[in-house]
């Protein structure tokens, strides 16, 4: 069908009958029934007037959905589920798994539960739209929803601007480009420059001559953004630009460069930061001596050493601080051996916490393994106010098995103390399935909270995540301990929508199974 009729003329020839009157030249197919196309065209009509719109003419036709009925579905209990938790009433599965989970995270993860637990099977078509529309809000579930959504859900993306994410061969800032990094939006250019430097070493210096022509006239934020590029390729002839970045007035570029030229072992910068550091924190006959820098001056400000320390910090041990964070951690050797060396008790904290700074920024798992159980000590005793949050960045960088006997440790030492360490970040990092050990710690700590009034918003906050990443097969001895509990006990609510979400995902899972 090539072209759509007025309405008229489709009902006078209705009236009349095909074979007195034909419809207008060019609509429909060469040589098919005049009837079939006058009953296919008064169809599509009909659409159009319900939905309010007009038939559009010059359209082209997309291609056809792609056949995937040789993949199985997932059972309809299975459907039935993912509709409730995308909260749509899809096909008429209705609202009968009632979701237990109280926020909308929650019922994400959830959802990429089940997501994970397709597997070999496909999602029916109706709940492709949503899965689409949670998945252009989510980005860590669009690999989850293209392998569960099979081929159909590739097809259906292409049909919407808005799902352009999904279809991967969609290039969206080639690097050849001229219009679009004249006149394109900051997202654009930046997506050209970083393809422009991904050309190899030729690439990577035409990156920097572009962005050195363009320089001039950039406001400050999209300067940063642009610069942000170089860790694209990032090499030691991107230092003269960095270099000169760290001059800027605007403290947002001079942000990027620095960490850029963190990046860059060799660099001039990394040079004067470890000059600066080994200077003031030295090995001397087996202990660590510590002479903090006397003043912030205008070169230690130009390479990010911030002058002014917070409330209830000496300015001295603040430019100590921001020095260390910022030196290779390579300087200091290996973290065992410097960490076990002794130091003097007024420098001992300074010291540990612009070290935990560098191997959170640095990433760097040896360090942030050696120096978690230390500050953890100080954290749970006290310490400064953005010790935790410090805390919780050096978790980032632990390697998984590390973050397991981590989390047991402070679970076996009681749930007051685990909270005040950021326990729950600690549990949100590490991976599935949980080992048993954490496992029976979780357990374990839950049990030592039961029925304790004061320790209510404790218990919530373990038992809304551990429903979530516990093995689904441990909603037994989860019903089992809310069943024990008795009814007007204030923990009773908890533990049971604790007990429901293991059971919903237990059910979830064996319906995906089945």
């Amino acid at each position: 069908m090539s072209e759509l009729p007025d309405w008229g003329d489709v009902l006078a020839t209705a009236l009349v009958g095909t074979q007195r009157r034909t419809l207008p030249a060019g609509v429909g197919r060469a040589g098919a029934d005049p009837a079939d196309e006058l009953l296919d065209v008064a169809g599509a009509l009909t659409l159009y007037r319900r939905g309010g719109f007009r038939a559009r003419r010059g359209l082209t036709v997309p291609e056809a959905a792609p056949d995937d009925s040789g993949i199985p579905l997932v059972t309809w209990a299975a459907a039935a589920r993912a509709a409730d938790l995308l909260a749509v009433d899809a096909a008429g599965y209705g609202t009968s798994n009632a979701v237990p989970v109280r926020d909308a995270d929650g019922r994400i993860e959830l959802l990429a539960e089940w997501l994970g637990g397709v597997r070999d099977r496909r999602v029916p078509g109706e709940l492709l739209p949503a899965l689409l529309e949670i998945a252009r809000r989510h980005r860590a579930l669009r690999p989850l929803v293209a392998a569960a959504g099979g081929p159909r859900a590739g097809w259906l993306a292409r049909q919407r601007p808005e799902w352009g994410f999904f279809d991967a061969a969609v290039v969206e800032a080639p690097a050849d480009d001229p219009q679009g990094w004249e006149l394109g939006t900051i997202g654009r250019r930046v997506g050209i420059l970083t393809a422009v430097r991904r050309g190899g070493v030729a690439g990577e210096q035409r990156g920097r001559d572009m962005l050195a022509d363009v320089w001039p006239t950039e406001t400050p934020d999209d300067r940063a953004a642009l610069l942000g590029t170089f860790a694209t390729g990032l090499s030691p002839a991107d230092e003269p630009v960095l270099e000169g970045a760290l001059d800027d007035r605007r403290k947002e570029v001079r942000l990027v460069a620095l960490d850029l030229l963190a990046m860059l072992p060799e660099s001039d910068y990394a040079r004067r930061m470890t000059e600066r550091s080994t200077a003031c924190v030295r090995v001397v006959g087996g202990r660590i001596q510590v002479v903090p820098p006397a003043a912030c001056d205008k070169a230690m400000r130009r390479d990010g050493i911030v002058p002014r320390p917070p409330a209830g910090v000496g300015e001295r041990a603040w430019w100590l601080e921001g020095l260390l964070t910022r030196t290779s951690l390579s300087v200091w050797g290996e973290p065992e051996d410097f960490l076990t060396l002794p130091v003097t008790d007024e420098w001992a904290a300074v010291l540990r916490r612009g070290l935990a700074r560098a191997a959170a920024g640095q990433r760097d798992s040896r360090w942030a393994t050696a120096l978690t159980g230390r500050l953890t000590e100080e954290v749970a005793i006290g310490g400064r106010p953005d010790d935790r949050l410090l805390l919780e960045a050096l978790y980032d960088a632990l390697p998984s098995d590390a973050l397991a006997a981590l989390a047991v440790g402070v679970l076996r030492r009681g749930l007051a103390g685990a909270a005040a360490v950021g326990v729950e970040h600690v549990l949100e990092l590490c991976p599935r399935p949980w080992p048993p050990a954490l496992v029976e710690a979780v357990f374990g700590a839950l049990d030592d909270l039961g029925g304790r009034r004061s320790a209510g918003w404790r218990l919530a906050g373990l038992c809304e995540l551990a429903a979530l990443r516990l093995p689904a097969d441990t909603a037994t001895r989860a019903t089992a301990m809310a069943a024990a509990l008795p009814s007007d006990d204030p923990m009773s609510s908890i533990v049971g929508r604790f007990a429901d979400t293991l059971r919903f995902r237990h059910d979830m899972l064996a319906e995906l199974s089945s």
